[in-house]
């Protein structure tokens, strides 16, 4: 099982592959103490950076998929297509194909944006039936339908302190070189088109805690250790090579 650009949210069980600073202090882990001994790390970042598998595999996805055809059982990517550009994404949909068993599962999770309209469309019907707290609500979700396309401040790194922030972004660069601006949507019917014109087989729509993977939910990877969602407002589909 294949775990692409995970982030901190792994399992053990799974080959998980990032390209994070998180992935990189993980092989050098007594680098980080260092860093945070001299306060360059924070304690937030370190108990997260204790959380990541220690044989991550750190790899950039635009060098393609770094193992060879047939591979694995199951790959799966959550909150990264949407990083990708538009035309990009079938190629690195085709990666997945290929590294793919016959008879493997595809699984993505990506933003809903059928149900961010929903929510926005909500929340401007609230105001106009005069409800001052859905004004609120409107802000919220327009900020998040907007700020990942547009901001140029790394996520993370707005409660660190100046110089730390500063060096970030020499060594880091903004939202866009490092990788963390969105630059498309998807939605159920455009994300299973992709699915389908890639060649994938039996594509259904899922849920956080549903999946043809055996085992999945022991994995914890769509939902919290308590049981909630972990990204809220997301689309899980699955397709079959």
């Amino acid at each position: 099982m294949l775990n692409l650009g995970c982030g901190t949210k792994m399992d053990g069980n799974w080959n998980n592959l990032d390209f994070s600073p998180y992935a990189r202090f993980a092989h050098h882990i007594g680098i980080a103490k260092f860093l945070r001994k001299i306060g360059f790390i924070s304690e937030e970042r370190f108990q997260n950076l204790l959380d990541v598998d220690p044989e991550i595999i750190l790899w950039d996805l635009r060098k393609g998929i770094p193992f060879d055809d047939d591979t694995f059982d199951v790959v799966y990517h959550s909150h990264f297509l949407e990083h990708i550009d538009k035309d990009g994404a079938p190629a690195f949909l085709r990666e997945c194909y290929r590294a793919l068993k016959t008879g493997g599962i595809l699984r993505v999770v990506v933003p809903d944006l059928q149900k961010i309209i929903i929510r926005y469309n909500s929340a401007v019907n609230s105001i106009e039936d005069g409800d001052p707290e859905a004004i609120q609500d409107h802000e919220i979700v327009t900020y998040e339908l907007f700020d990942q396309m547009v901001s140029s401040g790394i996520s993370g790194t707005k409660e660190q302190r100046f110089l730390i922030r500063f060096i970030e972004r020499i060594v880091r660069g903004n939202t866009a070189k490092a990788g963390e601006r969105h630059r498309w949507m998807y939605d159920k019917y455009s994300l299973c088109e992709l699915f389908t014109n890639i060649g994938f087989k039996d594509i259904k729509t899922e849920t956080p805690t549903s999946s043809s993977i055996e085992g999945w939910t022991q994995f914890n990877l769509d939902i919290n250790e308590d049981g909630s969602v972990y990204k809220l407002e997301s689309l899980y589909i699955e397709g079959v090579k």
